[in-house]
């Protein structure tokens, strides 16, 4: 459940001065972990024309050169991630954390494909030939069901899923926005941030501040909540284990934005103090 906050404080107002106080204290350094569809990017009905803003990346981008390490975690495969980051070669925990790519082709996991997938693929196919509109995706580690062309057709597809899942029970039928999905039991989204940030921290401690927008960043929220001081943040409404909120990507992009500011002026005002400091002994 997230914070209550004073209505005349937006999410957003509330998170600046969080940001503000944390990095003035003894904060651990933070670092970004981002869904992509529906938190960097807009939600669309075709997957594939789905598109991270270039001031997004920019921002994104300038993060990174200010040492902060930015990691992608989606339910899309590690091909498609990397190619709506452009020539931003960061770390993706995808498949919902099957596979972990630390970016400079260095991977922490590789998925092990299943061999029912082509079987699973095929009854999907014969289910849905009176549904054209429902859309089958083989991710080769998970295969998903998409019914954002026809919302009407959520009872359907689930009902597809289902079934299919019954001669699989070792799958795990998971619900996205406008989307089901069967992946491997380990595909865990809070799994996937508690490996990568334990690799990060064989170098220098850092603490998480995950974004995500749907049922399936749930798992990381609950994780990050688990963490001292770790930030969880869902865009848009509904339920959540996320203790704040932001409204859309906008704001999302608002919130880096602010970030940028907040790290820029603490590196700012450490070698201020650094400098002050230096005069210091040189005086005494």
């Amino acid at each position: 459940m997230r914070n209550i906050i004073d209505e005349s404080i937006s999410q957003l107002e509330y998170l600046n001065s969080l940001l503000r106080d944390k990095l003035n204290s003894n904060y651990n350094k933070p670092c970004l972990f981002l869904d992509i569809d529906g938190t960097l990017s807009d939600f669309q009905l075709d997957p594939t024309n789905s598109y991270i803003p270039t001031k997004t990346l920019n921002i994104l981008r300038q993060i990174i050169s200010n040492k902060i390490p930015v990691i992608a975690v989606t339910g899309r495969d590690i091909d498609s991630a990397r190619k709506l980051f452009e020539s931003l070669d960061l770390p993706i925990a995808a498949l919902h954390g099957l596979e972990i790519y630390l970016g400079n082709e260095k991977e922490l996991r590789t998925p092990k494909g299943f061999l029912e997938i082509s079987h699973i693929h095929k009854i999907l196919a014969r289910a849905c030939i009176a549904y054209p509109s429902l859309l089958i995706e083989n991710k080769k580690s998970s295969i998903a069901l998409h019914y954002r062309k026809a919302p009407e057709l959520e009872d359907i597809a689930k009902k597809i899923m289902l079934e299919a899942q019954k001669i699989f029970p070792n799958l795990r039928l998971i619900q996205g926005k406008f989307v089901y999905e069967l992946i491997p039991a380990q595909a865990n989204k809070g799994l996937a941030i508690k490996e990568v940030l334990a690799h990060l921290n064989q170098y220098e401690v850092y603490t998480p501040i995950f974004i995500g927008d749907d049922f399936t960043d749930e798992d990381g929220f609950y994780f990050v909540n688990q963490l001292e001081d770790g930030i969880s943040i869902k865009v848009g409404q509904g339920l959540t284990h996320a203790k704040y909120q932001l409204k859309d990507t906008k704001q999302v992009y608002d919130f880096l934005e602010l970030f940028l500011d907040h790290i820029r002026n603490h590196d700012n005002n450490f070698k201020g103090n650094n400098n002050l400091d230096g005069e210091k002994t040189c005086l005494n």
